[in-house]
């Protein structure tokens, strides 16, 4: 029987482990793409106008919802859920867990504010918009627990996947929230996924790969303790 604290299986199934990482490079190679193209650039193409025309929430209810979703990806909800995330990681999926739900969306954002959006230097209205700040904080936190929740073996299959979807449908109602009240063009939300899937996805395979082998020097360990004539 599984124990509910301290569940040390894989954030990623080893059978799953490449798949994974050539999401993981792809989303980054999108991001390369996206960032070279809009370098320097201060002004919408024509698909960003398009998208951001049929999704607009500038006024009444729609306006008030836009905001709300979009207020999630500041940094007091984003801390509070960040504190919140890591501790049910440690309880649920042990030191593994918590070191990811700590690193992965942490280094997601990092990378976007600090890194990628002064380097790619895409502006809306003086301010730099490219990738969308608020969409990878919000995207990093949500993939993060989906992957340790589709990895909870204690949770039923198909909560977990409702649990998931879930979670991906809040990443874009933030995401076209952010869009419809004029706060960042739709291109600058796609490029904080591919850096939340390119960066978290990484993240989880780094761990695991470090946290295998530090568990296999374990085992030899004990194995040389049972039998100290063979080491």
């Amino acid at each position: 029987m599984r124990s509910w604290t301290g569940d040390r299986s894989p954030l990623v199934a080893p059978r799953l482990r490449k798949p994974v990482a050539a999401v993981a490079v792809l989303a980054a190679a999108a991001v390369a793409i996206l960032g070279w193209h809009f370098a320097g650039d201060t002004s919408a193409g024509h698909l960003d106008r398009t998208i951001a025309g049929d999704v607009a929430m500038r006024h009444g209810p729609a306006r008030l919802l836009g905001q709300g979703f979009a207020d999630l990806g500041d940094p007091a909800p984003v801390a509070v859920v960040l504190v919140a995330l890591a501790a049910l990681a440690y309880v649920a999926r042990g030191r593994r867990g918590f070191a990811f739900a700590i690193l992965g969306p942490l280094l997601a954002m990092v990378t976007t504010s600090l890194v990628l959006k002064p380097l790619i230097d895409r502006t809306r209205g003086g301010d730099l918009a490219f990738p969308s700040g608020h969409t990878a904080a919000v995207g990093s936190l949500a993939l993060a627990a989906a992957v340790l929740l589709l990895g909870w073996a204690l949770v039923p299959r198909a909560l977990r996947w409702v649990g998931a979807i879930a979670l991906a449908l809040v990443v874009v109602a933030v995401g076209t929230s952010l869009v419809g009240r004029g706060i960042h063009y739709p291109t600058d939300t796609v490029g904080a996924v591919g850096v939340v899937l390119a960066v978290v996805l990484l993240v989880a395979l780094v761990i695991d790969a470090v946290a295998d082998r530090a568990a296999l020097r374990e085992r030899g360990q004990r194995a040389c303790e049972g039998a100290s004539d063979r080491c």
